[in-house]
């Protein structure tokens, strides 16, 4: 395809996102949680880059590990009433981010959704829709550009063509050009009578897919952006938690569904039920069926 534009990036954990957003981030935290790690954090079971040291408290550590997962999460703790983890520090340290947080007990919606049956589902989903419209609520950020909650930069593993943090971006059609990696359709329309890629449906989807990304778009609403079971935590027909927030920020209003339906291949069964808590975008699902066809997964 096209080469990729040239936009800035940038590296976690330097800079913008670097120590200036750490929290607590003191002498005692900081030896505290390296300490905990490795003598209490033995004695659990890692999770990823997750590690449990007491019934009460976890560690998320890893040079990927970003600050701003826990500013995320402290902002959305003092401007919604969804629950998240309290973040208690976040600091770096030798090139390695730690994240000490509260560790919430529930299980994932995947394992106890069945079983809740259609009286405790609507419940449950009933509470997972007003938490979602609450978060797209959130006043914008200044401007309309597609940041992090404290305007730097982002991340999601699922975009596979990178390796680093991405953005900001100063607009959504800036970031719908980086996500399609500076392709113009009219740059290719020669090559249609030779390459068969940009001929017929294929042909017309990429045009009308772009069209779409470079068109008019409302403001960017802050979003989870990994809105898959695991991350939803239940207790009884209580949502107790909404986990992971690395891939948050202020996205396009489409991002929070395509996201979650596009990334539910082991989950398929999820997708069916995203409308119930969701607002359902079925255009800009085409659209960016379209561009993951071509660019790789979201």
């Amino acid at each position: 395809m096209a080469e990729k534009p040239s936009l800035a990036y940038a590296d976690a954990p330097g800079g913008k996102n670097g120590q200036e957003l750490a929290i607590n981030n003191t002498l005692i935290n900081r030896l505290f949680t390296r300490i905990a790690l490795k003598t209490w954090g033995k004695l659990h079971k890692r999770r990823g880059v997750c590690t449990p040291i007491s019934r009460r408290m976890i560690v998320k550590s890893s040079p990927w590990v970003d600050l701003t997962e826990a500013a995320t999460m402290k902002y959305v703790s003092e401007n919604t009433s969804i629950p998240v983890p309290k973040v208690y520090c976040s600091f770096v340290h030798k090139g390695c981010t730690y994240i000490l947080m509260e560790r919430k007990r529930g299980k994932s919606i995947g394992n106890v959704l069945q079983s809740l049956g259609d009286d405790g589902q609507q419940k449950v989903f009933a509470q997972l829709k007003r938490m979602m419209d609450e978060l797209r609520s959130l006043p914008p950020a200044a401007g309309t550009g597609v940041q992090s909650c404290t305007g730097g930069s982002l991340w999601d593993s699922r975009i596979s063509r990178i390796t680093t943090r991405f953005g900001p971006f100063a607009t959504i059609q800036e970031f719908h050009f980086w996500l399609r990696a500076g392709f113009r359709f009219e740059d290719h329309v020669h090559k249609a009578r030779f390459d068969e890629r940009f001929r017929g449906q294929d042909g017309k989807d990429l045009a009308d897919m772009e069209a779409m990304q470079d068109g008019p778009w409302p403001p960017p609403v802050f979003t989870h952006g990994d809105l898959n079971p695991s991350n939803i935590l239940v207790h009884g027909e209580e949502v107790v938690a909404i986990i992971d927030w690395e891939f948050s920020g202020w996205y396009p209003h489409y991002w929070e569904y395509t996201a979650a339906w596009l990334t539910a291949v082991v989950f398929q069964d999820w997708r069916k039920e995203l409308p119930r808590f969701l607002t359902t975008f079925p255009t800009e699902l085409a659209m960016e069926t379209t561009r993951e066809r071509w660019w790789g997964p979201n």
